[in-house]
Parts: structure tokens; sequence; C-alpha cells
């Protein structure tokens, strides 16, 4: 594909992203916090698993399937595609307990600092934060890499445009902006999966073409790229993906955006739905890299996206790279919209302005969607010169490790403690952050852990000093205390809470 043609896509996209969300600005008057952080607490639940859906669906994956199945074969589409699915069912009865204990929460962080108090809040804080960033570096990092290898723009340039104008249309709609761009971008994901992926196989000599030359490419190696069974990279790949982005979504303030957003009742629903559609997505991504194995025989596992992709004609190119920045928009403006949040309520209204107006509190959130999306920029440009996408997608699970269990105490044990909460979460993090340094020969350390190993270490520090602590010295927290009654959520677009279910 030209530049030319690819520049003309990134407007034609940008352009029409921009356009959709100042008429979701316009239409549901995004002129509060609360609209800007919860959609008002009443987006749809169709309008919320579509959106959950395809923020899961993240364009991480049109890099990350491919290349597992480089890596280790068949075996890497479940390595790959499990975790992801466990995350969205990891967190159901996490969110069913939040709702019920904290109905009226715009971030769910805010729990934190009526459970525990100020301290425990800005541990949360920390952790949220770079998570985000972080999940937003991810998604950057694999559009300058697909886009700018399909149409030989300088992936920085790629970056900065994509940025640019997923900062603007959050600026504008915050959640609302999001979802609605995100419900374009599923249909899209949709067609990415049910089109481009058959297509290629189709152009490379159909399924039993694919699967002959993958054997004859392959060699000696066929039998255990070829079987599910093929457990050789489960400590490098599965285990580390399972123990941090398998749980990452307890702790993805991109996520509690949406469980706040919907209907209490729908909760658990669009959960599950938005999980079982992500797997499907994800097995289709894998065919990807089966076309890979098979058209070259000496193309390393992270290049086997681009150089697959490249097999497609012309025409489904220039279709697919329209498809891909809509999936890759899909994410990234999720977290950008999370950053904005915890910025505006979490950092702001909480510890530095109590007395902020919404006005204010707005206000900040909209200059925080542009001051972080170049955050994230400048932090992706700097990852993708020195660390590989595998790396960095698994490094992306730390900061799960230290907050899912003393989490999961504190919403359902009363006696958890403020410094059992705190006291596990910061040490983990001290304690995984020297490991993983090590593990990169940054600091010396005897021996070396394995990156499983490293986040296994972390989720026993943290749930285990938390639990402890507060056996020692717990509280007797009366979570009742923390509900404010009448402030059900308004959602799905009625005018009632539901129920519990």
């Amino acid at each position: 594909m030209t530049q030319l043609t690819g520049a003309g896509l990134l407007a034609a996209w940008g352009v029409a992203m921009i356009a959709l969300s100042y008429y979701i600005y316009q239409r549901q008057s995004v002129n509060d916090t609360e609209e800007f952080i919860t959609a008002g607490g009443r987006a749809q639940v169709g309008l919320t698993t579509a959106s959950f859906a395809v923020t899961w669906m993240w364009a991480g994956d049109i890099l990350g399937v491919p290349q597992y199945v480089g890596i280790t074969g068949v075996a890497g589409t479940w390595m790959y595609a499990a975790p992801a699915v466990l995350s969205s069912f990891v967190v159901i009865p996490f969110a069913l307990r939040m709702r019920k204990l904290f109905p009226q929460g715009l971030t769910y962080s805010e729990y934190f600092i009526e459970r525990f108090g100020k301290w425990a809040h800005l541990v949360v804080i920390f952790v949220i934060l770079y998570t985000m960033v972080l999940g937003g570096v991810i998604q950057l990092f694999v559009g300058g890499t697909v886009i700018g290898g399909l149409t030989g723009i300088d992936p920085n340039i790629v970056m900065a445009v994509l940025m640019g104008v997923i900062g603007v249309y959050i600026l504008l709609g915050g959640l609302w902006g999001s979802m609605t761009t995100d419900f374009v971008q599923f249909v899209s994901a949709l067609v990415l999966t049910l089109v481009f992926v058959p297509l290629l196989l189709l152009e490379t000599g159909g399924p039993g073409q694919v699967y002959d030359q993958m054997v004859a490419n392959l060699g000696s190696q066929a039998s255990s790229f070829l079987s599910m069974a093929n457990l050789n990279a489960i400590e490098g790949l599965f285990l580390p993906y399972a123990l941090g982005l398998g749980v990452w979504g307890v702790v993805s303030l991109a996520t509690w955006q949406r469980v706040f957003a919907v209907r209490r009742d729908k909760t658990s629903r669009f959960l599950t739905i938005g999980g079982i559609g992500v797997f499907t997505t994800i097995a289709m991504y894998s065919v990807i890299g089966f076309v890979g194995l098979a058209a070259f025989t000496d193309v390393a596992p992270g290049n086997l996206s681009i150089e697959a992709l490249g097999l497609l004609p012309d025409w489904a190119a220039i279709l697919f790279l329209l498809v891909a920045l809509m999936v890759l928009g899909s994410s990234v403006d999720s977290y950008l919209t999370a950053i904005a949040s915890l910025t505006s309520r979490d950092i702001y209204y909480r510890h530095l302005d109590t007395g902020a107006s919404d006005e204010q509190q707005l206000r900040v959130a909209r200059a925080a969607s542009i001051g972080f999306a170049v955050v994230i920029f400048v932090a992706t440009v700097f990852a993708l010169g020195s660390i590989s996408f595998v790396q960095l997608l698994l490094i992306g699970g730390i900061g799960a490790s230290a907050l899912v269990g003393p989490f999961a105490l504190s919403l359902f044990w009363k006696k958890t403690s403020q410094a059992g909460f705190v006291s596990g979460v910061v040490v983990s993090q001290v304690v995984t952050g020297y490991l993983l340094a090590a593990s990169y020969g940054v600091v010396v350390s005897t021996p070396a852990l394995k990156l499983w190993e490293i986040m296994a270490v972390g989720h026993l520090v943290s749930t285990g000093l938390a639990a402890a602590l507060s056996a020692a010295a717990p509280d007797d927290f009366r979570f009742d205390s923390i509900a404010q009654k009448g402030s059900e959520i308004a959602a799905d677009g009625g005018v009632d809470g539901g129920e519990d279910r």
C-alpha cells in the first residue's frame, strides 16, 4: 500500500471518529462529570456489551495471537485466548459485590477512600494509573507496527495521528464518545474476523493447502506445532499471561467504567457475553499465524502478522487497514477515558481540591485526555525501539498481581484493615519490581526468576501480607456504611436502577 493511500485512510478515519464523537457530545449533553465518566449511568446494555467486548478484542490480538502461534503452534491459540476470557469472568463477582456496596461510584477506585482512607486510595491510584498508561502503550505499539508496516509510513507519525485523534474525541465525549465509537469499532472487529481472516486463508490456497505447507515448512517440529497439547511455551507464554492479564480486568478502570455505566441487573450478562465474544475473535486471529507459518520459512514470530497480511490483495489490504484503525482506537480510547476519569475524580477532586465544582472536575478530565495522550505517545515511542510486543504484553499484568487479592479481601472480609491492604499492595509492587528488574539484568539477583514466578510471588505476597496483618490487627468495617440510599444508577435507557441479580 502506498504512503499516500495510508495517509488518506488515516485522515478519513480521524474525521469520521471526531465527527461521530461531536454528534454524541451534542446529543447526550456531555456537559457534566457524571456524563463524561460513567455516561450518566444510563448506557444501554447492548452498547455497553459491545464496548466491553471490543475493548478486550484489543488491537494487540492482531500481533499477539499470530506471534503466540509462531512460537508454539496451534496451542498458542488457547494459551492466548484462555486468560483473556478468564479476565472477563473473574471480574463478575467483584462487579456484583461492588455494585451492591458502592452503587454511587463514578470510579471504582473511589471505593478505597471510603473503605480504608486516603493512603489506600493513593496506592490504588498509582497502580491503576501505570496499568492504564501501559495498556495504552500496548495498543499504540500495535498501531505503529501494523499500520506503519502496511503503508510504509513512519510508525512514530502513525502513532502521533492515532493518539491525537483519540485525544480529541475523548476530550469531547468522554465515556459516551468512547462507547459510541467502540460500537462502530465492534462492528469493524466482526468484519475483520468474519471477512478478512477467511479471505486471507483463501488467498493462500485454502485450509488444506495451508496445512500441507505448514507441515512442509515446520519439518520435525510439525507434530508439536500442530498439537493443542504442546506445552513447551507454557511457562514463557501462558502462565505469566494467566497470572497477570488473566486477572487484569479486575483492576482495569476501563472495565469498571462500563460496569458502572450499565444497569446493575445487567452486569453479569454483559461481562459474560463480552468474554465469549472475545474468545471467538481471538481464535479467528490465530489463522493469521497459521498462514504465516505456511507461507514463510524464515520470518520471526513477531513479524508473522505483517508478512501474512501483506498477502492480501490490494483492495482487501486497504479495507483491512481501515477496519484495523477502528479496532486500534477501541482500546486506546478506553484507557485514555479511564485515565482522564482517574485524574479528575481520584487525584484532583479527592486529594487536591475537595471543594471543586462539577465544572472544574470536567475541565480537569478533558485536560487530562490531552495530557495523557502525549504521555502514552512518548512512552510508546520509547517502547517501540527497546522491547518486543510479547514482553510488553506480559509485563502489563504486573500491576494486577499486587491489587487483586487485597481488593477481594476488602470486598468480602470486613476485618481487612488499612494497614494490611496498603502493606500488601506496596510490598508486592516493590518485590515484583525488583524481581522483574533482576530478570532483565538491571539489578543482580540470584536466582533470577521467570516472569510467571515473579507474578506468582506478587500474588502470594500481596494477598498473604494483607490477610496476615488484617488478622493480627483487624478492622470491623460496616459495609452498609458506604452505600448511599437513593443513589442507584438509572441505566439502559430507563429511569430506575435495577436490582442485583
